[in-house]
């Protein structure tokens, strides 16, 4: 009866791992499948992407400059990789060593439509989140003594922030592709989790530009670079597209939590705590790993589309479950945008994270050194 049983039994895992392989096959099938249509439209993309990026270096489109540095943070992928809080570090230490800086946005999902719109003039916003977009509008929390502006035109707003500010270095958040104004330095994002999945042109991938338009960038700077072998074959297809690419990496790490009355509060406070996790981020897995790393049991996470404005039924539902746990956290681009009224209701914190760069000094110093003399 026991051999029987045995047979039967490893008749049946035989049968398991056919079917989990047919599974698995049928979904790698259906997922090229979905791909056949997508083809021909990211084809398309991509001639319409290269011809722009040949007209403007064959001066069939003309190239504009402004009478100041510009430096451009981008990145090269739909998606976020961390171009706002480099953003953010690149302008605070700009600032901090004296120069004059402004930071042009394109205000992505603000309601703004004014040809330029100041948010900040770098002591007083002026804008609200809604009008400004969630992320122009935390940099203007977050850097004091430095404008920042929206436009879909930054060659109208650099010259703005110039006679207004007497900017003498301008900032491009998300400039990687806004070609047509001529930067200092080009510092391109790559997320390295990102770039090590699909890397086919929009709308078949993720790609906003062929991998070969990285020749473009001046600094290379992989993020959430945490897997050595990930880092090696990223290092690698970099540097066969340009073999003289200056490669650092960082990472977003935890720095503190923020209540809405602007307060810090120890990361330690997370430790054991039931949390629920909520945010309207491109990548909102990274958010919750690190919760869960600073030692928190997130017991439910909601998560919602990049730059997601809350509603009366977003609200309602966040109360009825915040009531369940012991603390409620979310991010700080989501943070700017909460109604005053629900924070008065629900215990809520924001978790600030900070750049950390490997070999921090080298990067400074080429930064700084590029700014100091112009090409």
């Amino acid at each position: 009866m026991s051999i029987l049983q045995g047979k039967w039994s490893n008749l049946k895992l035989t049968d398991l791992f056919e079917k989990t392989l047919y599974e698995r096959n049928e979904k790698q099938y259906m997922e090229r499948v979905i791909q056949i249509p997508l083809f021909p439209l990211s084809l398309l993309y991509r001639i319409i992407v290269q011809t722009r990026c040949l007209f403007y270096k064959r001066n069939v489109l003309q190239l504009k400059q402004l009478p100041c540095r510009v430096i451009s943070v981008g990145n090269i992928s739909l998606g976020g990789s961390g171009k706002t809080p480099t953003t953010h570090y690149i302008a605070q230490l700009l600032h901090d060593q004296g120069f004059q800086v402004a930071v042009l946005s394109r205000g992505y999902k603000g309601k703004a439509r004014n040809k330029i719109n100041l948010v900040s003039n770098g002591h007083e916003i002026f804008l609200n989140p809604r009008d400004s977009g969630d992320e122009p509008y935390m940099l203007a929390t977050k850097l004091n003594g430095v404008p920042v502006l929206t436009s879909k035109d930054r060659f109208k707003t650099g010259k703005y922030a110039i006679e207004h500010f007497g900017s003498s270095i301008l900032i491009l958040d998300d400039g990687f592709q806004h070609i047509q104004l001529k930067r200092d330095l080009d510092i391109l994002l790559l997320d390295s989790q990102v770039m090590a999945g699909n890397t086919y042109l929009f709308p078949r991938g993720i790609l906003r530009e062929p991998l070969k338009n990285m020749k473009r960038a001046d600094l290379f700077l992989v993020t959430r670079s945490k897997d050595p072998r990930q880092n090696r074959e990223l290092e690698t297809t970099i540097k066969e597209i340009k073999e003289d690419a200056m490669i650092f990496y960082g990472n977003f790490q935890p720095k503190c939590l923020i209540n809405p009355f602007g307060e810090t509060i120890g990361l330690n406070s997370l430790k054991d705590k039931r949390v629920l996790a909520f945010s309207g981020i491109a990548h909102p897995e990274y958010f919750t790993a690190s919760l869960n790393e600073l030692g928190a049991t997130v017991v439910q996470e909601l998560a919602f589309t990049d730059h997601h404005w809350y509603s009366h039924k977003d609200y309602e539902k966040i109360r009825r479950i915040s009531r369940e746990v012991d603390i409620t956290v979310t991010t700080e681009k989501d943070m700017v945008k909460i109604d005053n009224s629900f924070l008065r209701d629900v215990k809520v914190c924001a978790l600030r994270i900070k750049l950390f760069i490997n070999r921090e000094e080298a990067f400074r110093q080429f930064l700084l050194e590029r700014v100091r003399n112009r090409k």
